[in-house]
């Protein structure tokens, strides 16, 4: 518990400090899910003797001042309990892999895959400006022939990528707070909860293509935390009533 407490606090709490606008609301529902799970775990000794040599380690590597030295911290030890026969041990393992890729891998992921991806969502964006107005496609450039005043370039930040993964650990935590099994159903409402991530992006998209006023408002002003909070409340409650009729549904 001491270790993943040590790793929230200094490896995600600080951006609040940094950044007091981006909570990391779904790293830190992750956290809750991980301490939940501890707690189902109590006292059972179901740690062998190299997982406490590997704890030990783990926790030395959080006080290096690197900010993702946590997220690999996490990743070493989601590896060694991911696939335990222990569900409890699992759970553990999976939530820490899951915030590891949305601190550090799924970045990575996005690097690599982005002059791919980016056109791909810049198309999407481009559907319904392509029957609204004079909008044209190239890349993942979406210009209008007023040029200064209308468009977009879709870059890395302007992405749902990032927005997917931590959706995806919102999904995982709901699951292992509720002990449920991983299920169609369960893997049908992820997948409704990461449509809307790209809807709601697709839609952001659109309206700062659409002027430079809206542009201000929707990529630098209040728009943003408009969107946040709303993609926030929206996951939150497909996957609050989707798992719950899920749960009922897989029940005899």
């Amino acid at each position: 518990m001491a270790f993943f407490f040590s790793v929230f606090c200094l490896d995600y709490l600080p951006r609040v400090f940094a950044t007091p606008a981006s909570f990391p609301t779904a790293e830190f529902i992750g956290f809750v899910a991980i301490a939940i799970v501890l707690k189902r775990l109590g006292t059972e000794p179901v740690l062998r003797r190299w997982d406490y040599l590997a704890l030990f380690i783990a926790s030395g590597a959080v006080i290096h001042p690197w900010r993702h030295m946590g997220a690999l911290a996490l990743t070493g030890l989601g590896l060694l309990f991911c696939l335990r026969r222990d569900r409890r041990l699992g759970s553990l393992g999976q939530l820490s892999l899951a915030l590891a890729c949305v601190d550090i891998w799924g970045q990575m992921a996005l690097t690599a895959i982005e002059a791919q991806l980016l056109p791909i969502e810049a198309a999407l964006a481009y559907v319904p400006l392509s029957f609204l107005d004079s909008f044209s496609l190239l890349g993942n450039t979406i210009s209008h022939p007023d040029s200064e005043v209308r468009g977009v370039v879709v870059a890395g930040s302007c992405s749902a990528f990032s927005n997917m993964l931590a959706t995806t650990l919102l999904w995982l935590s709901f699951m292992k707070i509720r002990e449920l099994e991983f299920r169609s159903r369960s893997f049908a409402v992820l997948a409704a909860g990461l449509v809307m991530v790209i809807l709601l992006n697709t839609l952001r998209l659109d309206l700062c293509a659409w002027s430079s006023d809206y542009f201000q408002y929707w990529h630098e002003g209040p728009g943003v935390g408009i969107f946040s909070w709303t993609m926030l409340v929206l996951a939150l409650g497909i996957f609050y009533f989707g798992l719950a009729a899920a749960d009922d549904r897989a029940a005899p």
